[in-house]
């Protein structure tokens, strides 16, 4: 499903003068199907509340702009929620916060009650294990464990199960590896890739950290007090370095040291991921 949103504009507080915050000031971006989407800017630029939008947690206000996904037309007061939900899955940045159930069955089991509720209960156990195994956890060891029990990683692992155990075709994460030490983080995004390629459609992910942008996103968008202010792949987007540091964010290791590289005359082409600027550097030692 194509995401197409045209002028969107969000108020926080809107009917007090003093308190009203804009939140998003008439954001227009196309996210089209299959993307690895990144959406970058400073705590407060309205990344959260944009993708808070895209599956109804925040409606739409009167004539404050369109959402286009798929079939659902979200500004229409007709528009089934449920179904949309059902098909555009969120994780948020704390994983916990998402996780209340007594088992981990029970918490995974959740979304088919609400969605599915014409399974019978060996399909419901059938759908259950297949997303806990499709995250990379035994459902034996775990099924009948708390939540509270497991992991940090354990946890997101879990809160995703959770999401796609009904299948969506759009998954949608806020901050993903915010407190996995560098192997969580490392086996966390191989999951996101692994959905991906073998069943999400479309990811997207907000983030503060520019080097699993710019390693794992094909495309990405720049916020900046409510405003989309770039739109493009993360070496058209960390290649411009007077738009980075005017909005105060870190560039990618990788595209530090090509810019330090630019400035004693050694030019490196690359895609700013590991594997890419490695081949790159190989390849011009090998014309010096």
């Amino acid at each position: 499903m194509q995401i197409d949103v045209k002028n969107l504009t969000y108020v926080y507080s809107e009917s007090s003068r003093d308190l009203s915050v804009k939140a998003l000031d008439n954001v227009s971006l196309t996210i089209n199907e299959g993307e690895f989407f990144g959406i970058i800017g400073q705590t407060g630029s309205g990344k959260t509340t944009f993708v808070q939008h895209l599956n109804g947690l925040i409606k739409i206000a009167k004539d404050k702009g369109e959402i286009q996904i798929g079939e659902f037309c979200l500004q229409d007061k007709k528009c089934d929620f449920k179904g949309l939900r059902s098909k555009i899955g969120m994780v948020f940045q704390y994983p916990e916060h998402q996780l209340f159930a007594e088992t981990v069955f029970e918490d995974v089991a959740f979304a088919l009650k609400n969605f599915e509720k014409e399974l019978s209960e060996s399909q419901m156990e059938e759908r259950v294990r297949r997303a806990i195994e499709l995250v990379g956890l035994n459902y034996e060891q775990v099924k009948d464990k708390s939540p509270f029990e497991l992991s940090g990683g354990q946890k997101r692992r879990v809160a995703i199960a959770g999401v796609i155990v009904s299948r969506p075709e759009i998954l949608v994460l806020d901050e993903p590896a915010a407190g996995l030490d560098p192997v969580g983080k490392r086996d966390f995004l191989s999951l996101l890739h692994s959905l991906h390629k073998n069943f999400v459609k479309t990811i997207i992910i907000v983030s503060h950290d520019m080097n699993l942008v710019a390693e794992h996103c094909t495309k990405t968008a720049v916020f900046s007090h409510g405003k989309i202010c770039a739109v493009g792949s993360p070496k058209e987007i960390f290649s411009d370095y007077n738009l980075i540091e005017s909005l105060s964010l870190d560039l990618p290791t990788t595209a530090k040291v090509v810019r330090e590289l630019s400035k004693k005359g050694i030019n490196i082409d690359c895609d700013l991921t590991v594997k890419d600027f490695v081949r790159a550097v190989k390849e011009r030692g090998a014309k010096l």
